[in-house]
This record gives C-alpha cells, structure tokens and sequence, in this order.
C-alpha cells in the first residue's frame, strides 16, 4: 500500500453502530493510531479489492462473447480439485 502525504485530504461523514465504533477504537488503540488512520487503510483496501474483482469480472465477460469457454470435462476437473 502506498501512501502519498502530499495528498489534499477532505473530509467525509458517515454512521455505524456502536459495536463497529468500539472495535474501531479498541483495534486503533492497540495499533497506536487513530480513527482516521484505520478507516482510510480500510476504505484504500476495499477500493483496491473492488476494482481487482471489477477488473476479473470484465475478463470473463469478454472471454466469454468471445467465445471463450471451458468445456464440461474442464468444469468437472476444476471442481474435483477443489473437492480435495
């Protein structure tokens, strides 16, 4: 993950429950960082695993209008290696 300091930060609001607010605070006190701090790290992480499924995602559908697909046998050998 990468970090630019330099960066013009804005500010957002946003509601959670209590329970979320208090494993906030508790995992931000044990870390030695703030609120802020863990919310951005979290928000960058989802960001960044959103596109890369977005990204997977759009492979397949255009493999597939291209015609692009697995046979039966290859199904049922992806299957059975994860039956393993």
């Amino acid at each position: 993950m990468y970090y630019n300091a330099y960066m013009e930060k804005v500010s957002v609001s946003f509601r959670t429950d209590q329970k979320r607010l208090k494993q906030l605070d508790a995992l931000a006190k044990r870390q030695r960082r703030d609120r802020t701090q863990l919310i951005d790290e979290a928000l960058e992480n989802y960001l960044e695993a959103q596109q890369r499924h977005t990204r997977q995602i759009d492979l397949g559908i255009r493999a597939a209008e291209a015609g692009e697909f697995a046979s039966e046998d290859e199904v049922r050998a992806e299957f059975a290696l994860w039956r393993k």
